[in-house]
């Protein structure tokens, strides 16, 4: 069959994607993967064949745009305050509250980041190849409706937690009270406006796929109504090289500090001290590898005498040799700490679901976490030193690992995704 995968233009999402678009190409299926050109080149350093869709994105532009003194007052993270899609708690999750949510995400962040011609560029490529299967991003609506125009079975693949899914479920238990003239549905509005341009008309499908591939463990899943196939987590960090140091066993515990790079690329910057992460590990019996660019370093007095600097490293050939990692909360850095049974110390920023996501992996006794506002470098210690010295965080984050093998692999999955595929296609 012919699979088509739509990936966000973000280097992160691609490499979400990829795992599975290989277990697909190497049982012989044909796979394709459109995107924007801003991550055609990961998409080629995958090995994978590139459509590109639409311009540029320019992410950080993009969702940083320069209102001049019109908007004073929003300044830093502000806007993901304005734009909370992350609140979980259902007393929360009023109808107006997910209302305003959905308003807000579908105006200054579905609208702006899957322009028209991006979703006219997909729709005309997926009526040309005519794909068996559409494997869409959850934040990339373009992949779905170029698969309810021409019949394609198509699922979601999730990127973290699904958010979108609980948001949509909670908007309709609040539709149960209220007359059909009061239910208004700002993304069904805009994707059904969409889809009327293409000659198809809406439906819920289009929102949450016709069923959701998750590679998140089952025991963190958001309490979602939905079709789930599980998918074990295979972590790929793209082009990267294994460093001569990391062939050698260290010689004391050895602590990952990572920062990751999505947040820079998004929001213009990191959200925690670096300073005061690097004041926390400094003196400690142990050695750090601190994955920071030369921007991020250029602030800082010194760095600590344990502390080793590198700009870039796999974090799934690091990882299996550290027994704790401190990190953003991003969501290829804490599955592959999962998948390796790593504890880990989680410093949240507030992009997509990395606060929950933490809260849900101190639930698992795998980690601590803390909000970045709140972070000082003795917390930070206190925390580091606890994840290190009690066993119970490396034994919850043995049961995450565990139940992680346990699932199916991506090649295990393809045959049951020919399955779904042959049930849910059109035409």
């Amino acid at each position: 069959m012919r699979v088509l995968f739509t990936p966000f233009p973000a280097a992160t999402h691609v490499n979400v994607q990829a795992p599975l678009a290989w277990a697909l190409r190497s049982q012989g299926h044909e796979v394709r993967v459109a995107s924007q050109p801003d991550v055609l080149d990961q998409i080629m350093d995958a090995g994978l064949t590139a459509v590109p869709i639409g311009e540029v994105l320019d992410l950080q532009t993009t969702m940083n745009p320069d209102y001049g003194d019109q908007v004073d007052e929003i300044q830093d993270d502000a806007w993901l305050d304005v734009l909370d899609i992350t609140e979980t708690r259902p007393e929360r999750l009023t109808y107006d509250y997910v209302h305003g949510v959905l308003t807000a995400w579908t105006a200054f962040v579905y609208q702006n980041t899957v322009p028209d011609q991006v979703i006219d560029d997909m729709v005309a490529f997926a009526r040309d190849w005519r794909p068996d299967l559409v494997i869409w991003d959850t934040m990339y609506y373009a992949g779905a409706v170029a698969a309810q125009v021409t019949g394609a079975a198509h699922a979601r693949l999730m990127f973290g937690l699904d958010l979108v899914g609980l948001m949509r479920q909670q908007y309709h238990l609040g539709f149960a009270g209220l007359p059909p003239q009061l239910r208004e549905d700002p993304l069904a509005e805009w994707l059904g406006r969409t889809l009327e341009r293409h000659g198809s008309t809406f439906s819920e499908q289009v929102a949450v796929g016709q069923w959701t591939i998750d590679p998140v463990p089952s025991t963190m899943r958001l309490p979602v109504d939905l079709h789930y196939q599980p998918m074990r987590f295979v972590p790929y960090n793209g082009r990267g090289v294994v460093p001569d140091w990391l062939r050698e066993p260290p010689r004391k515990r050895r602590v990952c500090l990572t920062l990751g790079v999505s947040f820079r690329e998004v929001a213009g910057g990191d959200r925690a001290s670096i300073g005061e992460l690097l004041e926390a590990v400094a003196g400690l019996d142990v050695e750090v590898v601190a994955t920071l660019n030369a921007d991020q370093l250029k602030e800082l007095p010194q760095v600590p005498e344990n502390v080793r600097v590198v700009d870039f490293v796999p974090m799934d050939a690091l990882l299996p040799t550290c027994s704790a990692v401190v990190h953003h909360g991003g969501s290829g850095t804490s599955q592959t700490a999962l998948l390796h049974g790593v504890p880990q110390v989680m410093v949240p920023t507030k992009m997509w679901c990395n606060v929950p996501k933490a809260e849900r992996v101190e639930q698992a006794g795998a980690g601590l976490w803390c909000e970045p506002e709140n972070l000082t470098a003795a917390r930070l210690r206190e925390m580091l030193l606890r994840v290190l010295d009690e066993p119970s965080f490396a034994a919850g984050a043995a049961r995450v690992r565990d139940e992680m093998l346990a699932t199916p692999s991506p090649g295990d999955l393809v045959p049951q995704l020919e399955k779904l595929t042959a049930e849910h296609r059109r035409g």
